[in-house]
């Protein structure tokens, strides 16, 4: 039978407490009993039970790359670097060279996430134009623009520091690499043939409890039916959590 990952990894918390049952209350061993259940049946169910106890889950690979660490950590630096420094850059220009904090600044503010890596991108790609005098609408203006990227650099925004910031954006920007593909390791393929295994054991001896243990009480210590929700009643109508009508199976 072909089972899911997600009811092979729930088997080994079932079939605990459905052995606990067993052992526990004489009466539930008694039903089993006449149902066929004999001690090498328990035997072997607690065995298949230690087996994948005994390969327990690998952590797989975590779904990340260094790439991809790398551009959030990129992100989350220009993130925090915006808001101050356009700031104090801002308000450095405002005072000097109105005109240029004018062209920089222009629909331009700080930001958070991917917004933030845009406008330190816009703000750093005004800067080059300023410097290398590449806007055809500054024309008349290049000399004072130089200045004011050079008094920038005075307050710490120099090239180095304008160069360390454009390696921020780029890698924020990506590529990125994709995951590797990944292989099924040896550990996981023997873990999930156990789970089968013990998985088969409790789908008959859970089958068999299910026919021959009526009582509700009992199913609920076997893990094979819930307790009631408790409901409002009037006075003359006491909660019974644990009334044989209403076994629910868990399955």
């Amino acid at each position: 039978m072909d089972y899911s990952n997600e009811v092979l990894e729930a088997t080994p918390e079932r079939v605990t407490k459905f052995l606990l049952g067993i052992g526990a209350v004489a009466a539930i061993r008694t039903l089993m009993a006449e149902a066929g259940m004999t001690d090498d049946d328990i035997v072997e169910g607690r065995t298949l039970l230690l087996d994948v106890l005994a390969a327990p889950r690998k952590g797989g690979a975590a779904p990340d790359t260094a790439d991809a660490r790398a551009q959030r950590a990129a992100t989350t630096e220009l993130d925090q670097w915006d808001e101050p420094n356009f700031a104090r850059y801002g308000a450095a220009l405002r005072r000097r060279f109105p005109d240029v904090h004018a062209y920089v600044f222009k629909d331009l503010s700080a930001s958070t996430g991917t917004a933030a890596v845009q406008g330190v991108a816009t703000f750093l790609a005004r800067l080059d134009a300023l410097e290398s005098g590449a806007d055809p609408d500054r024309a008349g203006t290049k000399q004072s623009d130089k200045r004011a990227v050079a008094f920038l650099g005075l307050r710490g925004l120099d090239k180095a520091e304008r160069k360390r910031l454009q390696g921020l954006v780029d890698i924020a920007l990506g590529p990125t690499s994709p995951l590797p593909e990944q292989t099924e390791l040896p550990e996981t393929a023997r873990r999930r043939e156990a789970l089968v295994k013990l998985r088969g054991w409790f789908d008959e001896w859970s089958t068999t409890a299910r026919a021959v243990v009526k009582k509700r009480g009992y199913l609920i210590r076997l893990g094979l039916a819930n307790r009631k929700a408790p409901q409002r009643k009037t006075p003359a109508e006491p909660v019974d959590a644990l009334d044989d009508a209403d076994a629910t199976d868990l399955e």
